[in-house]
């Protein structure tokens, strides 16, 4: 398989995997609940089993690393994908949506693993991870073109076809090489310390945060506004993902990953406070482009700060507080919703604060980064 197949066979699985197996909750949740009368509340705790389903798998992945390279488990998590989006119209039903998407956050994060090894270390790497944008804006395009016209059940059959679509494009991608580390003879590891820590917790912060936009943003601005406003608004979020990890990229020849870390972040704190500070579809989109500009490249630039540091086993350690920070993020604020919104975005700008910071420290703390 030449570099352009692997790139864009990676590409497919991970719109299958992030922006639709997992992300595609979040379009179709302003539709569920008007017409299904559920809960704000009720689709926290759905998005947080899905979140605790991505979490197990990470952390199943880790301490089996031969199951990431493994092409039958890859191809049985995109079967589960296209599955539990299928299940979700079976039932209006809290506990089957729960289960069925805490299952779509395990699929989710075996393929995500598997296609981000992939293409790991070689030029097709800049155009897979364009795939979780790919993903997301097509499942905000499906609710625009749609969801006036039909109910959320049909979305989520629609959603199907598209997972699977996108799943039958990454069906024969190859597994990556197992990883290995040189390391000069008789060379210690580096030791992370202060920055280590402030790293690790600051990923954490931004798991937490992040996940409250990911999670209801389309339904916050959905709230007083046009019907296609929010799942727009999700279109954008998924265009600028897309393109952001090139950006990223060609930053990164000109600053430390540190550095760019918490200029990332301080963009996500703005992304987070605005919708509840300033109404209209203006605001909407300049906060989507801000969001999806900045996720993914908070997560390429965590995990390479955190491989320089000399974090044990970074790449693992870090997905694991970023994934207990996707649990607790939706619980936490679960009691705000009631009243709307404004509660739950101010306080993840808070927390994306507190996650700057951090990172802030991070890099002071680092041994000879540059600016």
């Amino acid at each position: 398989m030449n570099t352009r197949q692997l790139g864009f066979g990676a590409l497919a699985g991970l719109a299958a995997a992030m922006g639709l197996g997992r992300f595609v909750y979040t379009p179709i949740l302003p539709l569920m609940q008007e017409q299904t009368g559920i809960s704000p509340g009720s689709t926290a705790i759905v998005a947080t089993f899905n979140y605790l389903g991505y979490f197990l798998g990470a952390l199943a992945l880790a301490i089996w690393p031969r199951l990431a390279r493994s092409t039958s488990l890859l191809r049985a998590s995109l079967l589960a994908l296209v599955a539990s989006e299928v299940a979700m119209v079976l039932a209006v039903n809290v506990p089957l949506w729960s289960g069925v998407r805490l299952i779509a956050g395990l699929a989710s994060a075996v393929v995500f693993v598997y296609c981000a090894g992939a293409v790991a270390g070689t030029a097709a790497a800049g155009v897979a991870f364009c795939g979780v944008g790919v993903g997301i804006a097509a499942s905000g395009l499906l609710v625009v073109g749609l969801g006036e016209v039909v109910g959320w059940r049909a979305l989520w059959w629609v959603a199907a076809l598209a997972t699977a679509a996108f799943g039958a494009c990454a069906w024969r991608l190859p597994p990556g090489a197992a990883a290995t580390v040189a390391r000069p003879d008789g060379a210690a590891p580096p030791r992370p310390g202060v920055a280590g820590w402030a790293l690790g917790i600051s990923y954490f912060l931004e798991g937490l945060g992040y996940i409250v936009l990911g999670t209801f943003l389309v339904a916050a601005v959905a709230v007083g506004g046009r019907p296609w406003e929010g799942p727009a608004a999700w279109v954008i979020v998924g265009l600028a993902a897309a393109v952001s990890p090139l950006i990223w990229a060609r930053l990164r020849r000109y600053r430390s990953a540190e550095t760019l870390l918490v200029i990332a972040l301080l963009l996500q704190v703005i992304s987070a406070v605005l919708p509840a500070l300033v109404r209209g579809p203006a605001a909407a989109a300049v906060s989507a482009v801000l969001f999806g500009g900045t996720f993914i490249g908070a997560v390429m630039l965590s995990m390479e700060a955190g491989a320089r540091i000399g974090i044990p086993r970074s790449a693992a350690v870090l997905t694991a507080g970023y994934g207990i920070g996707q649990i607790v993020g939706p619980l936490v604020v679960a009691p705000m919703l009631g009243d709307g919104y404004d509660a739950a975005f101010l306080t993840a700008g808070g927390v994306l604060v507190a996650a700057a910071v951090l990172a802030a420290v991070a890099r002071w703390a680092s041994p000879r980064v540059p600016s």
